[in-house]
């Protein structure tokens, strides 16, 4: 007698598909967090160029790190700044690099939540103005760390996958043996606990090792051939069998 089992199809099915939803709300977040919604700010922000130069304006570096302290900020850069010159000299050093875009109308400033601009009068800075996107800081890092949070679930439910995929029990002259436990001889098996199989569609086999009795659970939606294993247990050990009965034209099929 030799009766060999993985998991059921239906188990390989969900688990894979459960892993599949997580990971890819894990990239879909991701996108959202560091491309999609940063993105969409720039759209909204370029809507302040004239239409002709947007193309160039959309090419320019981009400063993440720009917030509404930083419009506050420029401000105090720009006090002690009196010539044109000066002006654009000071927000080049306080944003740490050339305007992501300027024309007759003003300097602009890009970040992946707020732009900040130095209206121009005359060739001169006279105001500094600024407007966060639709999408805020908060927005972005709630994507990216919802996107963390599901790529380690990820990586946990890869692992379990693999881990499905990979049960085996075996049940022959030995005993039975299941993803490294056993094998249980037939001689240790003193008794099959039925009690949850109605509700819950899963034993107990306990059995005995080392002076004390353990339980080993055998669950149909676990085991592929698991009536198989519960029909041969229980009739070798004289067991209860929680199975409904077999017709006799049923077990004459299954026997064929």
């Amino acid at each position: 007698m030799h009766i060999e089992s993985g998991p059921t199809t239906e188990r390989k099915i969900r688990t894979t598909l459960l892993l599949l939803m997580v990971a890819v709300f894990s990239v879909w977040f991701a996108y959202d967090g560091f491309v999609g919604w940063p993105g969409q700010n720039q759209k909204e922000f370029l809507q302040i160029i004239p239409l002709d130069e947007r193309p160039k304006a959309a090419s320019g570096p981009t400063y993440p790190h720009i917030t509404e302290a930083e419009e506050n900020g420029a401000r105090e850069a720009m006090k002690n700044a009196i010539t044109s010159s000066q002006q654009r000299d000071a927000l080049v050093k306080y944003f740490g690099g050339p305007p992501t875009y300027e024309n007759a109308e003003g300097i602009h400033y890009f970040g992946t939540v707020h732009r900040v601009m130095a209206k121009l009068e005359g060739g001169k800075v006279a105001e500094i103005v600024g407007r966060r996107g639709q999408r805020s800081n908060y927005d972005l890092l709630f994507q990216k760390y919802l996107s963390g949070g599901l790529g380690v679930l990820a990586l946990y439910l890869a692992w379990f996958v693999l881990r499905v995929r990979g049960t085996r029990l075996v049940l022959d002259e030995n005993g039975l043996a299941l993803n490294g436990v056993g094998p249980i001889g037939w001689d240790a098996m003193k008794s099959m606990d039925i009690s949850r199989f109605q509700k819950k569609g899963w034993v107990e086999l306990v059995y005995a090792t080392d002076g004390s009795d353990r339980r080993l659970r055998l669950d149909e939606y676990h085991l592929a051939r698991f009536d198989d294993i519960i029909d041969e247990i229980c009739r070798r050990k004289g067991f209860e069998n929680p199975l409904p009965v077999k017709s006799p034209a049923t077990a004459d099929e299954g026997a064929a």
